[in-house]
């Protein structure tokens, strides 16, 4: 249970810090001129925390955890990597087929931010609980 709880703070908070610095500076003006209109003047935070709770354990018990069982950071990132492109491509393709207007570019350059942050986050979760776990031995 300690592994877990190590894997999830690991994952959790390299998430929100990668997340916070995407969305806050780097790509802030690449959203915001792609959503036009449909973007908040300030996010919701309540719900973005509701986000990363459920989507942090989803990358625990999906990446990092078979990660650890495997022995392996490559099974952790790649795990993550998948899950990752998965949700996110969820939510732009299904964007893409429902909405008018959705931006293509936006999708792509989300799609690959998703993957990207998901398998970075998969591996600091593994890291950290393994570090714990080795110290704790």
């Amino acid at each position: 249970m300690k592994t877990m709880l190590f894997a999830y703070a690991g994952t959790a908070v390299s998430l929100f810090i990668a997340d916070a610095i995407w969305l806050g500076l780097v790509a802030r003006t690449f959203y915001r001129n792609q959503l036009g209109d449909l973007m908040l003047p300030s996010p919701n935070l309540a719900i973005a925390a509701i986000f990363y709770i459920f989507f942090a354990v989803a990358v625990v018990l999906l990446a990092v955890m078979p990660g650890l069982k495997a022995g392996s950071l490559a099974t952790a990132i790649g795990y993550g990597a998948v899950l990752g492109l998965a949700a996110y491509g969820t939510y732009d393709i299904t964007n893409l087929s429902t909405l008018k207007g959705w931006p293509v570019t936006m999708s792509l350059v989300d799609m690959a931010w998703g993957t990207f942050v998901t398998a970075m986050s998969a591996g600091c979760g593994f890291l950290v609980a393994r570090y714990f776990s080795d110290a704790a031995a």
